[in-house]
């Protein structure tokens, strides 16, 4: 009498494959997908682009006030006034907010917490620096606005995200 040869794999086999495959895509997976922190480096990159949009018509109503070579210089955007500096928007945590649409809590400290979507941290001389939130100076992940009449370019603008 001959027995049938089977042929595939054992319960026992397709079980270990199966634990090793999961334990793999828990180790790999969120080195390959880190989405949260690709949202927040978006984020920095709009809002840049936010600001410089803004500095755009700021600086255009400058020119067309004879503003830009004052500093400080005022425009008026839709009743608001907007200090400006060489024409461009005064990096204030103050007055950046009144030119952009956001939610900004002005922050007192570089490690202050807060509950709005952006943070904005004045340093006299230095610029704003604006941090998503959930994140502070200390964290490397924020954007740097400054105004610097030095300089060809006035408006300067870094982002840091080595931390998001």
């Amino acid at each position: 009498m001959k027995y049938p040869i089977q042929r595939g794999f054992t319960l026992i086999e397709l079980v270990v494959v199966i634990i090793i495959l999961g334990v793999l895509a828990v180790v790999a997976a969120p080195k390959f997908i880190d989405i949260k922190s690709d949202a927040v480096k978006a984020n920095l990159s709009s809002l840049q682009g936010s600001i410089q949009s803004a500095n755009s018509l700021v600086y255009s109503k400058a020119v067309i006030g004879s503003q830009e070579t004052l500093d400080p210089g005022e425009i008026d955007h839709n009743g608001i006034k907007i200090s400006t500096t060489l024409g461009y928007i005064t990096a204030t945590n103050v007055n950046l907010p009144k030119a952009i649409e956001g939610s900004f809590a002005q922050m007192a400290g570089a490690t202050d917490e807060f509950s709005e979507d952006w943070g904005i941290y004045n340093i006299p001389n230095s610029g704003v620096y604006i941090f998503p939130q959930g994140y502070d100076i200390s964290s490397n992940c924020s954007l740097h606005y400054l105004v610097d009449g030095n300089n060809s370019e006035p408006a300067f603008y870094q982002i840091t995200d080595t931390g998001c």
